[in-house]
Formats: C-alpha cells, structure tokens, sequence
C-alpha cells in the first residue's frame, strides 16, 4: 500500500467531512488528477484515458484498502438502472471518513482540497475535459481500455 497515497487520501475525505460535501469516486479521481496536475503534487498515480476522464487504478485501490481496514466508510446511494431493461447496473456511492483522524499533508494542499471538493461533479469533470482533452480523445479511450486501436 502506498501511504503517502493514503494520507492525501484520508485527508481529502476529512476536508469533505468538515465541509459537509459528499464524494464519490469519480469526484476522487478528478480532484486526485488535479492535484498532480496543477498542483505539481507527484504521487505516481499514473492516470489513464478512461470512459470518464483520466482514471487511476492505483488510487482506486487505495480507497478500497482503506475502505477493507475501516477508515473509509461507502455510502450506498442507491441503484443505477438499465433504461432499457429495468435491471440494475451498478449502485451510486459516496465515501465518507469513518472518524476523527490527524493529517499530515501541507496546508496549501489542504487549501486546493478545499477549493475542489465543494465544487460539483460534474463542475470539476467540464473543467477537465475542457482543459485536458488528452485524457477525454476517444482514441486514447478506447486505446486505453482495450489496448489497441
């Protein structure tokens, strides 16, 4: 597990606790894109093109890390219907900070968390594909997700 990853992490979902806002994955991934971005925060995350934007594996799997040791409590907000057929294709979830817990991650980062996660999902995700077309090209998408052309 990478805990300089984690500690960014958790210290996301305190800023989102302290300003009442909730955080689903996608909103994770596009503020955690940023932070390296624009920021100039290197955590080795390796973004890729994804079918939402730029999508990092390794951060995915250290949410789930702390979600399996209980700092990281899911929220289920409910199922997310076929149109088509009516049966369920995933569920909405939202992640929330289970407790109180001291953060180490400088005060301008903290500053950047706070400017990003009260901002909209969908908000953050225009700005990203306005900015970063690079991780939006179907192209690379497709390139991305099935290794080819």
């Amino acid at each position: 597990m990478d805990s300089e990853v984690e500690d960014y992490l958790i210290a996301l979902l305190k800023v989102a606790k302290e300003e009442k806002v909730e955080v689903d994955a996608t909103k994770i991934q596009k503020i955690f894109f940023l932070l390296e971005r624009e920021k100039g925060v290197n955590l080795n995350l390796d973004f890729k093109p994804w079918l939402f934007g730029p999508y990092s594996k390794k951060l995915d799997k250290v949410l789930y890390e702390l979600i399996d040791k209980g700092i990281v409590k899911v929220i289920d907000k409910g199922a997310i219907d076929d149109p088509f057929t009516g049966f369920v294709i995933g569920h909405k979830r939202a992640y929330e900070l289970n407790g109180d817990y001291e953060v180490k991650i400088e005060k301008d980062v903290i500053d950047f968390f706070k400017q990003w996660v009260v901002k909209d999902r969908k908000e953050i995700v225009g700005y990203i594909y306005s900015k970063y077309e690079e991780f939006t090209d179907l192209e690379k998408i497709r390139e991305s997700i099935f290794g080819h052309k």
